[in-house]
């Protein structure tokens, strides 16, 4: 087996043992009208529980609204939304807490999900009908009778399983269900077209909960950077640190996993405090990148991490501002290549469907001076799969910033900060260098 090969396997072997939060959906296809059922879980612990205004949802950059719920137990959460349209969606939670090796972390999930009608073909007559199962609640938490209620909003007749009772029910028709569990937890199971499982948590008198609610002192902003960027050429760039406590905030660390990110050093915070930390990013490949920024700090003499998810698109100098514009299509419908990892393409790429660096050249190996390091940007790559769409809803053509002095910086930087603590923060694309290579 080829070396390269050996160590991909080595490095998703560590990724699945990482506690990095991770949140599935029980269907990755979904009908507008279908409920989703999704969990929230992690190796590790989590110390804050994560409440219905944390979740999110967007449609591009653009928020949207969606009916959902969440609850925990026994470690896990559980999530519902309810579906109304077709569309390309993401739901985002923001700084979900958990720990792993005793050690606080902070991440921003971000998962996109695609909500389209599948059309069954009637071959007798050449039409088309649905069959599209509404399930409510998605989720079960009481201490009363449990009750759900099923809805066809399908065109055909649907035929349900659950237990050892059958149902049809007709288009548009509901039917309610009374529900006996016999445990603390467990799960109700329907089958149709696809089987549904859905929670139901119903406790008992001698039933114990845990409650979690930690909040870090140490906070940034933006929660999640991005930026549009040139090949050899530099750019400037700062993320805010903000001290909530009230104590010093000492021994700051700081990393990156990204090989172009360059981070100028942090010593101490003081008692709600605030500090720019500045990025000098001097990217050499073009492409798509997603990694960490991560910062160790000492505070009450424990030791605690934060980590600031980023999103680069790359493109070769030379590129304009509108060829950052995201395709509907994907690579292979515009007849180009997706260049395979330590490959890049040799002339121009555009981004497309699926957030793909699409190549219409030839992708060339990259030489091993530029790849030194890129086994940490691939781990960043697997533990981010979560926050794979956050480029795609976040991405979109912006005006161009020239850097700014410090007092100017810092006065705009906190100006995003409170425009988006209320939602109305506009997001800006670095596009002018300070220095060209």
């Amino acid at each position: 087996m080829k070396r390269g090969a050996i160590v991909f396997q080595l490095l998703f072997l560590i990724s699945l043992s990482a506690a990095t939060p991770l949140l599935e959906f029980q269907h990755e296809q979904i009908q507008p009208g279908e409920t989703i059922f999704a969990t929230i879980t992690t190796t590790g612990e989590f110390t804050k529980q994560i409440e219905q205004p944390d979740i999110e949802f967007y449609e591009g950059r653009k928020q949207v609204s969606f009916e959902s719920d969440i609850t925990f137990y026994n470690g896990t959460h559980h999530l519902y939304i309810y579906t109304t349209r077709q569309g390309n969606f993401s739901v985002q939670i923001s700084d979900v807490l958990y720990k792993e090796s005793d050690k606080l972390k902070s991440i921003t999930i971000i998962k996109p999900f695609n909500i389209t009608i599948q059309a069954i073909v009637i071959e007798e007559t050449n039409g088309t009908r649905t069959e599209i199962l509404s399930i409510k609640p998605g989720f079960i938490f009481t201490t009363t009778s449990p009750k759900i209620k099923l809805i066809n909003k399908g065109t055909s007749i649907l035929n349900l399983t659950y237990g050892e009772d059958e149902l049809s029910l007709d288009s548009l028709a509901s039917q309610e269900i009374i529900l006996t569990p016999t445990q603390v937890f467990s799960y109700f199971d329907i089958s149709s077209y696809k089987k549904f499982s859905i929670p139901i948590i119903y406790p008992t008198a001698n039933a114990t909960f845990k409650s979690i609610s930690v909040q870090p002192d140490l906070r940034v902003s933006p929660k999640l950077f991005w930026a549009e960027l040139f090949t050899n050429t530099k750019f400037q760039e700062t993320i805010q640190l903000f001290n909530f406590g009230d104590e010093n905030i000492t021994e700051i660390q700081t990393t990156s996993d990204i090989s172009f990110v360059e981070i100028e050093e942090i010593e101490n915070m003081s008692p709600r405090g605030i500090e720019n930390l500045t990025l000098i990013l001097t990217p050499e490949i073009s492409g798509h990148f997603q990694g960490y920024i991560n910062i160790s700090y000492t505070q009450n003499e424990l030791q605690n991490s934060l980590s600031i998810p980023l999103v680069f698109f790359v493109l070769p100098e030379g590129s304009t501002e509108e060829d950052f514009e995201i395709s509907e299509e994907t690579c292979e419908e515009k007849n180009g290549t997706v260049c395979q990892p330590r490959t890049t393409c040799d002339s121009k790429i555009s981004f497309t469907k699926n957030r793909e660096s699409c190549c219409f050249t030839t992708c060339q190996p990259i030489p091993e001076e530029k790849v030194k390091g890129s086994y940490n940007w691939l781990i960043a790559l697997i533990l981010l799969a979560i926050l794979g769409g956050g480029g795609y809803y976040f991405y979109k053509k912006q005006k161009g910033i020239i850097p700014e002095t410090p007092e100017n910086k810092l006065k705009e930087v906190s100006e995003k900060f409170k425009k988006r603590m209320t939602g109305t923060l506009e997001t800006k694309r670095i596009s002018g260098g300070i220095e060209r290579g």
